[in-house]
């Protein structure tokens, strides 16, 4: 009779850590989750392609480099395709990228995504991007206003440039 091994694979950064769904269960009871992954994002109300280039930007900036592949997943994770509706294509609807019900389950994605990312950096993408979706529901245009104010910012501050630049010139002329 032959010995019954049992291997358990470690968590690699880079990998699939959760490959089963029975380890997926013990992993969901495990884990502490953010309160407000409690809370349903109505995806036909947030501005997709505004959430979609964040996600990719702050991929990026957690791994140090551009990486499309992983990138791609927490979009996926994330954004779900929805199935078209059969109301007329409006704003909303269009800028979710279609129309229907969508389910995420923020816990699941972040489980999904630490064995790209790392347990923590995955916990810390997960919480941000999901308060940043619950806001953008309730934003006007579907944009979390986080994002807006980091841009009225950038705005601000590529005036002030323009401005210094411009006295600079006027100096340098007289």
């Amino acid at each position: 009779q032959q010995p019954n091994y049992q291997f358990t694979m470690p968590t690699i950064k880079g990998t699939a850590s959760v490959t089963d769904n029975h380890a997926q269960l013990k992993l969901l009871r495990s884990t502490t989750f953010p309160s407000n992954f409690s809370q349903k994002v109505d995806f036909t109300k947030i501005h997709r392609g505004v959430i979609q280039h964040w996600i990719e930007e702050r991929i990026t900036a957690l791994l140090g480099f551009e990486d499309d592949i992983v990138g791609s997943t927490a979009v996926h994770l994330f954004l779900p395709e929805a199935a078209p509706s059969s109301s007329e294509g409006g704003e909303a609807t269009t800028a979710a990228g279609g129309g229907g019900e969508a389910e995420v389950d923020p816990r699941r994605a972040q489980l999904d995504l630490a064995g790209f990312l790392g347990e923590k950096e995955a916990a810390e993408f997960a919480s941000e991007l999901w308060t940043m979706m619950l806001d953008a529901q309730t934003a006007p245009a579907g944009v979390p206003r986080k994002l807006v104010e980091k841009k009225k910012e950038e705005m601000r501050r590529q005036r002030e440039l323009q401005q210094q630049q411009q006295q600079q010139q006027q100096q340098q002329q007289q």
